[in-house]
This record gives structure tokens, C-alpha cells and sequence, in this order.
């Protein structure tokens, strides 16, 4: 049976490739390579490494960025000067996954966004949403307290995307920086796990949040 010219057939077709194209194209296995990966830097100098753009642009920062029928296993991040892979939403490459953010849960453990989901299924993103205050920070040299985002625009000049997040106890970098400390009602500064002895584990949760969280006597 004709219809315009088409077949009812060749429109169901045709409607049915549309619409698989489009899904595809919405997820981030489209932002796959479609060539080979390239550094290079403002000036389209050949460079030994690539550079997230941070907050700069959306998922400028290394991390799983769900969204409907990803299936993301490595982090990744939006890549300055269209250096990396490239892809029909941008250029983008693999990141270290020691640079991903984490946040904290029931159990007092810090966790991945891919394992907010991994465990809680579709509860995973409203739950990881929930977690945002509690989100993992470390001291930087400066004695302030930063979340992994806030850490990477910090030493990003001087180290580098791979440089920042390095183990170097001279340094301090990510990988090796001291856990965050809050000050608790008897002036002392504890981490999580101290925090939570001196507390109990219930009433650690509220007083985190409000508790102070820069330290002035450094």
C-alpha cells in the first residue's frame, strides 16, 4: 500500500533508522573517535599531553557524566582547544580516575558517581545529587580545604591535567593531599572518621555540615 510515493513499509523504515540515530547520537558512544586522537594546544603546536577545559564548559571536568542509555566505564572530560578524540559534540579524551569526584554515604565511605549508580541502580542519580554537600575535599598547600573541581583550578597552572593529581608528598597533590578536617564544638579540627567518633555516627552527619570548615591558625 502506497502512501505519498512510500511504501507504508519504507516509512516505518525509514521512521525506525531515524530513530535509533537519534538515541545513538545522544549517547556518549557517538562521542567517540571518528579519527585518531591528536594533542595539541592554543596554537595548534603539537604538545605532549591534552587539558581539560574545567569549568569552562560542560563536562569539563573528568568524571562519568551519566545521562539516558550511557554506559560510561572510564571517566572523561572535555578537551581544550579541540585536542583528543573528537566527536559530533566536541573533543574530549580519557581521564585518570584518581581525578573523579567522590561523595560520601551511609557507610562513611566516599564513592563515584558509576558507583552510585552501579549499586543503587535508578535511585543512583537523585542519591548522588542528595551527597553533593557531602562531596570529597583535601587540603591544598594554601591550608584551605577543596573539593577535587576547586583542587584541580588551583595547582592546574603549575602541574598540569596529570601533574595535579599525582602522589608527591613535597607537593601535595591530590593523590597524596591529608583529608579535609572540620572543627568541632571543642575547638579541635578532626577528619570524617574523627568527626565521627567524637559525634557517634547520627548526629556526625548534621554537625559536619554546618561545622567550620577553613582553618585560620595555620
Amino acid at each position: 500500500m502506497a502512501f505519498g510515493g512510500f511504501s507504508v513499509w519504507r516509512a516505518a523504515s525509514v521512521a525506525v533508522v531515524l530513530s535509533l540515530l537519534s538515541a545513538l547520537f545522544a549517547t556518549p558512544v557517538f562521542w567517540r573517535p571518528f579519527s585518531s586522537s591528536s594533542a595539541k594546544g592554543e596554537w595548534k603546536q603539537e604538545t605532549s599531553g591534552y587539558m581539560c577545559k574545567g569549568r569552562a564548559g560542560t563536562h569539563g571536568y573528568c568524571g562519568y557524566h551519566f545521562h539516558w542509555g550511557s554506559a560510561e566505564d572510564q571517566p572523561w572530560c572535555r578537551t581544550k582547544h579541540g585536542c583528543g578524540q573528537s566527536g559530533t559534540k566536541g573533543s574530549w579524551m580519557h581521564c585518570d580516575a584518581k581525578g573523579v569526584e567522590r561523595r560520601r554515604v551511609e557507610d562513611g565511605k566516599f564513592y563515584t558517581s558509576k558507583q552510585f549508580k552501579d549499586f543503587y541502580g535508578s535511585k543512583g542519580k537523585d542519591l548522588w545529587t542528595a551527597a553533593a554537600r557531602y562531596a570529597e575535599k583535601r587540603m591544598s598547600r594554601n591550608g584551605k580545604p577543596y573539593s577535587i573541581f576547586e583542587f584541580r583550578d588551583y595547582y592546574i597552572d603549575e602541574y598540569g591535567e596529570e601533574g595535579w593529581v599525582k602522589a608527591d608528598p613535597q607537593t601535595r597533590e591530590w593523590d597524596s593531599a591529608s583529608l579535609e578536617q572540620r572543627q568541632a564544638e571543642d575547638g579541635k579540627w578532626y577528619t570524617w572518621d574523627e568527626f565521627a567518633q567524637y559525634y557517634g555516627n547520627q548526629k556526625a552527619w548534621s554537625s559536619w555540615g554546618s561545622a567550620q570548615q577553613t582553618r585560620t591558625d595555620l
